[in-house]
């Protein structure tokens, strides 16, 4: 069994869609950009192969798959995957007219997507009203049964360090939370050993920033996925997108903004989205959390 898995951003969604790895049998290709590199570790990847490399793309056109999944809307990897050689395809494609289409088994999670042939008002309501995580639905989608299959990254290093990710993507702006600075007054009244894990100029760095911590604190970003991967106690702050759809393996306390469907996926700036929670909240997850544990430094 030969497997090609095209998925290649963003990052979060790079790295949870490594659960496949825990279902697919044979071996597994992996289509991916340059900056997901890092997190494609896994031993049960054999090759990674990159879009940003014409002679990896050219490659990929004289290889025959049993099963290819599709999981990318860009138009130029859609017409990629029509050339490839394929038994199988669960995902995204071009359909006869040239328009983005989707195979039945991919359904449930395209059905709530931009590229969601029911249009934005009911695409949106299937959005509200899932309670399936990713990681369930990729199972599902290559016909499995979930069992919790985890992410397939690297192991953790122990530590009992708190991290503070309070960066976030510009894509979703209400996805920062304004109250990592109160919070990190809080926990070093405490005695917590807590910082800040600023930006990076890598994403090896960002990794091993995070992997030098017992707990991490962060919003839905790419954070939260190399914590949970990385079997790190996580508190997730969830201020515009649903928490169901994150599958947190126990091991981590989510926070949903009392807020959070009123600016579910709004991607205007609001103060008072980025304000909702508050930090008293976050600094008794963080103690729930810790309190089987040595998380005083």
């Amino acid at each position: 069994m030969k497997n090609l898995i095209i998925k290649t951003g963003a990052l979060g969604d790079v790295l949870r869609t490594t659960v496949l790895l825990r279902e697919l049998k044979g071996e597994v290709y992996w289509l991916a950009a340059k900056s997901a590199l890092p997190l494609l570790t896994s031993k049960r990847i054999k090759e990674v192969l990159l879009i940003d490399s014409k002679e990896d793309t050219e490659g990929l056109r004289k290889m025959s798959f049993d099963l290819v999944i599709s999981l990318e809307e860009d138009e130029s990897i859609l017409h990629l995957v029509g050339e490839l050689e394929k038994k199988k395809l669960i995902g995204l494609f071009l359909n006869e007219k040239g328009e983005t289409d989707y195979t039945p088994e991919s359904a449930h999670w395209f059905d709530m997507s931009l590229v969601s042939k029911k249009g934005k008002e009911e695409a949106d309501r299937l959005k509200r009203e899932n309670r399936k995580s990713l990681q369930q639905i990729l199972i599902e989608m290559v016909g499995g049964k979930f069992e919790n299959q985890d992410y397939d990254f690297a192991p953790p290093k122990k530590s009992d360090r708190i991290g503070l990710v309070s960066s976030t993507g510009r894509l979703w702006p209400n996805k920062m939370w304004a109250g990592f600075t109160e919070l990190f007054a809080l926990l070093k009244n405490e005695g917590y050993d807590v910082r800040f894990l600023g930006r990076r100029e890598t994403l090896e760095e960002h990794i091993e920033d995070i992997k030098s911590c017992d707990l991490i604190v962060c919003g839905d970003t790419l954070g939260m996925h190399l914590a949970l991967a990385m079997k790190k106690k996580t508190v997730v702050l969830f201020n515009c997108t649903p928490p169901q759809e994150i599958h947190d393996y126990g091991r981590a306390i989510k926070i949903m903004s009392p807020l959070c469907n009123k600016y579910l996926y709004k991607r205007e700036f609001n103060r008072e989205a980025i304000n909702a929670i508050k930090p008293s909240q976050v600094l008794e997850a963080v103690k729930t959390l810790l309190e089987n544990s040595n998380g005083k430094g």
